[in-house]
């Protein structure tokens, strides 16, 4: 029986802000269609070029081909639908991840199919049953259309708009672990290597955000956090270390949202000799979680401070006060965990006096690494009802693209120049406070 191909069309870019990790969406999938005996090949283009997945798509010809599109990857995923399309005209082509879960019609005239949100079962169930019926891509109707979670079809006189589902704490427990053996880890591991870094490798522990900042759609998990069970979860880090890495990323939304868990954690975590990273929220920063989180390995917090202007906090719904920010930063640094900061600067509404703000905060603090962005408006954010659908035309190419996908007032040759002169006077004042510890002969920040 013909197979099933899915495709991270990422080539790398070597950028200053570039965060490469294996897919993981593309390794859970894997998995279920493997568990389902259906023969699956992985075409990773992190450390290859689109030449290479040419030739792979040619020799191995699969049936159905995925591919996994994020913001920043919308060109690279249409350059590859063109590649499937010329090559493998009989291919089922479909698309999932972030980007179409929410801009389904801006894929389907390139793609027969997009899978919306959590599609581990749906999509692996609905390539099985593709494959056994004998369907092809013009001829559907054997299959029915309407079972599949999260499935749109605009095409060949097909009109399919499933709504997407979000599985349970139970249905996640069922899941088998995603399947990491076709990605070139001594790859990924090298390439950290070369940045002076710890060999990391992401994890996901939890899935779904409560808050509901006017920025965030939260398009593949939703809002209802899902915990999944410690168990499953220390047996894949244990396959993680086997396959040579050092580090932990976890890349769930917001990992130090519930105490209980993250004590647990951190107790199974103390004495692994293994450190870890993770996303957290200012306001809930805790001196004594801190130093059990450092105890078990913590190396860095990453904190969505956003702004530096208390309007434009307001203005986003964040729900944080700009004085959290200065706290938290201080009750991790104590504990010796290292803080880095994400920022959306230009938000609609504010004006340059507030970016600037923002710009004096990134400064002020004792962070030890930031970034920052402009806000893009999704479907499903209440800033997508504000300002309407993107521009088509002016999509992000690259990590951290500073580009207005809308109309902006704010000039856009001016805030790359702040950002690039922030990040300039950052980068000298975190070599100058490393020169002092080490001439003061410590480690404290």
């Amino acid at each position: 029986m013909p197979g099933v191909g899915l495709v991270f069309p990422y080539v790398r870019t070597r950028a200053r802000n570039e965060i490469r990790f294996p897919p993981l969406g593309i390794a859970a999938l894997a998995s279920q269609l493997r568990l389902r005996g259906i023969e699956t090949h992985v075409y990773d283009c992190t450390f290859r070029d689109l030449a290479w997945l040419r030739g792979e798509l040619e020799r191995t010809r699969p049936s159905v081909v995925g591919i996994s599109a994020m913001v920043s990857l919308s060109a690279a995923t249409a350059e590859v639908a063109a590649m499937v399309r010329r090559l493998l005209p009989e291919s089922l082509l479909v698309a999932g991840g972030p980007l179409p879960s929410v801009f389904p019609r801006r894929f389907t005239p390139l793609i027969d199919a997009v899978f919306r949100g959590e599609a581990d079962l749906s999509f692996p169930t609905f390539c099985a049953e593709y494959l056994q019926r004998g369907a092809t891509r013009t001829a559907l109707s054997n299959l029915d259309l309407g079972s599949y979670a999260g499935l749109v079809i605009d095409a060949a006189g097909l009109r399919v708009d499933n709504p997407p589902i979000h599985h349970s704490e139970a249905g996640l427990a069922a899941f088998p672990p995603p399947d990491r053996s076709d990605f070139d880890h001594a790859a990924y591991q090298l390439a950290w290597r070369q940045r002076g870094e710890m060999r990391p490798t992401s994890i996901i522990t939890t899935f779904g955000c409560p808050f509901s900042c006017e920025f965030c759609s939260k398009p593949v998990f939703g809002s209802e956090v899902r915990r999944r069970s410690l168990t499953t979860v220390f047996a894949e880090i244990d396959e993680i270390a086997r396959l040579g890495y050092d580090e932990l990323w976890i890349a769930d939304d917001l990992f130090t949202l519930n105490a209980r868990y993250l004590r647990e954690f951190c107790e199974r975590m103390t004495g692994r000799g293994m450190s870890w990273s993770c996303l957290a929220r200012a306001d809930r920063a805790d001196a004594a979680l801190a130093a059990m989180m450092k105890r078990a390995g913590c190396r860095r917090v990453y904190l969505g401070l956003e702004s530096g202007c208390q309007d434009t906090l307001d203005l986003m719904q964040k729900r944080l006060r700009v004085e959290d920010a200065a706290r938290a930063t201080r009750i991790y640094g104590a504990a010796g965990i290292d803080v880095a900061a994400f920022f959306i600067v230009g938000y609609p509404g504010e004006d340059p006096a507030a970016i600037e703000q923002t710009f004096a905060l990134a400064l002020e603090l004792p962070l030890d690494e930031i970034s920052f962005n402009v806000p893009m408006p999704l479907p499903g954010s209440a800033l997508y009802e504000r300002l309407g659908a993107p521009d088509e035309g002016r999509d992000w190419r690259h990590e951290n693209e500073v580009t207005f996908v809308y109309d902006s007032e704010i000039d856009e040759r001016w805030l790359r120049r702040r950002i690039d002169e922030t990040l300039a006077a950052f980068d000298a004042a975190r070599e100058a406070r490393r020169r002092h510890r080490a001439a003061a002969g410590g480690t404290g920040r």
